[in-house]
C-alpha cells in the first residue's frame, strides 16, 4: 500500500465527507449532507451496542486526506452452531469516480474476502458488489435475493406501481379513486381473499414480547442473530425512524388452542403496500397458519398489497395463496471462513434479511 494513503476504520468525524459522497453517488446531488443525515448515519454505524472499530465500516483515505472509498457496516451478534461471534451487516459501498485509486479493491479484499471473515453479509448488494463477493470467495444466495409480493387490491396496486411515491395526485386522488375501480373489478371477477384458519388470531406485540418470542422462534436456524434485548431494542428503535411506508408494527399469531405459533414484523398503513420485514414460526408445521393469518390481517387492515424478502422455508406456504408473485430485489451475499456457515447457506439454514438486514435503514430508503 502507498504510504501516503491508508485503509482505516471509519470515524465519526468522517461523516460530513461520507455524506457528500453518498448524495453524489446515490442521489445524484452535489450537496453537503444535512444534520438529519449526519445524525442518523452516526447512530446507525456507531451506535450499536456491539460497535467496535474492528467490526465497523472502513474507509480508504487518499494522500490529500480526502476519503475516496467507503464501505459501511453494522456489527450484529450471531450464533453459529452455538458459538457466538460478531458479524458484519454491510451497507453502502461508495467510490469517488474522480479520484484514481486502488482503495475500492483494498476495501473489497479487507471487508469481503472469505478467509478474513467470521461472517459478513448483505441483503442489498448491487450486481457489481455481488460479483466482488463471488470473486473473493463469498456466496450469492439466489432465493434470498428475491422478494415476494401478494396483491389484495388490483386497481390500487396498479396505480401505486405506475405513479411516483412522492406524487401528491397519487395520494389525494388516484389511490382513493382506485377503490371504485377495485369495487368494479370485484363485481366482474372473483374478489381476492385470504381467509384465516379457524380459530387462528393475531395481536400487536410490544418490544419485550417480540424479543422473547422471536428469540425462541429463531432456534430453528443453526446460524441466526442472537437479538439480545439491548441489541434488538436498538435495531427496533432505528427501524422505527423510517416512516415512509407506515409505522413499524409487530404482531404475534396464536393457533386455535391459544399457543403462540409465530410472529411477523412490518411497516404499513391502510391504502399502501405493507412492507414485511420478517416472518418467524415456532416450527415448520406452523408456517401455513402464520403466513395465512398475516396475509388475512394485512388484507383486512386495508393494505393494497404486501411484500417482503423471500425466506426459502416459507415458499410452500406462500404457494397456496393467489395473486402472489416473486421478483428480484437485490443480491443477498454471505462471506465466511467457517465451513459451518457455508454449509448452513447451502441448506437454507441461515437467518438473514429484514431486521437482520438493511430493509429498515433510512440510509438505504430515505434522504432523497
Amino acid at each position: 500500500m502507498n504510504q501516503k494513503t491508508q485503509l482505516r476504520p471509519m470515524r465519526i468525524e468522517d461523516i460530513p465527507q461520507i455524506g457528500t459522497l453518498y448524495f453524489r453517488i446515490f442521489r445524484n446531488k452535489m450537496i453537503f449532507s444535512s444534520s438529519d443525515f449526519n445524525s442518523y448515519f452516526e447512530n446507525l454505524f456507531f451506535g450499536s451496542p456491539f460497535y467496535d472499530p474492528a467490526h465497523g465500516g472502513f474507509v480508504h483515505e487518499a494522500a490529500d486526506g480526502r476519503i475516496d472509498s467507503v464501505m459501511s457496516a453494522v456489527p450484529m451478534q450471531y450464533y453459529v452452531n452455538g458459538r457466538i461471534m460478531v458479524a458484519r451487516l454491510l451497507g453502502t459501498f461508495m467510490t469517488d469516480p474522480d479520484i484514481p485509486t486502488a482503495g475500492a479493491a483494498q476495501l473489497t479484499l479487507h471487508m469481503l474476502r472469505a478467509r478474513n471473515q467470521d461472517l459478513c453479509f448483505t441483503d442489498s448488494a448491487a450486481p457489481v458488489s455481488a460479483r466482488h463477493f463471488r470473486a473473493v470467495g463469498g456466496l450469492i444466495l439466489p432465493a434470498e435475493s428475491l422478494e415476494w409480493c401478494c396483491v389484495f387490491k388490483r386497481a390500487g396496486y396498479a396505480i401505486s406501481r405506475l405513479t411516483p411515491r412522492t406524487s401528491v395526485l397519487r395520494e389525494t386522488v388516484l389511490l382513493p379513486f382506485s377503490r371504485i375501480g377495485d369495487a368494479l373489478i370485484d363485481r366482474i371477477r372473483k374478489p381476492l381473499s385470504h381467509e384465516a384458519s379457524p380459530g387462528v388470531r393475531d395481536e400487536a406485540m410490544d418490544v419485550d414480547a417480540f424479543q422473547e418470542q422471536a428469540c425462541a422462534f429463531l432456534e430453528n436456524y443453526s446460524v441466526r442473530p442472537i437479538w439480545s434485548k439491548p441489541e434488538l431494542t436498538w435495531i427496533l428503535h432505528m427501524a422505527s425512524m423510517y416512516r415512509s411506508d407506515g409505522p413499524l408494527q409487530m404482531r404475534c399469531v396464536y393457533d386455535a388452542s391459544g399457543r403462540p405459533c409465530g410472529c411477523y414484523v412490518f411497516f404499513g398503513k391502510p391504502g399502501s403496500t405493507a412492507k414485511v420485514l420478517n416472518i418467524l414460526t415456532a416450527s415448520p408445521k406452523d408456517d401455513d397458519l402464520v403466513v395465512g393469518q398475516m396475509l388475512h390481517h394485512l388484507d383486512a387492515a386495508g393494505h393494497i398489497a404486501a411484500r417482503g424478502p423471500v425466506q426459502p422455508r416459507f415458499l410452500e406456504a406462500f404457494s397456496k395463496h393467489q395473486a402472489l408473485f416473486y421478483r428480484h430485489k437485490a443480491y443477498t451475499c454471505v462471506s465466511s471462513r467457517h465451513h459451518e456457515v457455508n454449509e448452513a447457506v447451502s441448506r437454507h439454514d441461515i437467518f438473514l434479511g429484514g431486521l437482520a438486514g438493511e430493509a429498515w435503514s433510512r440510509i438505504a430508503l430515505d434522504f432523497h
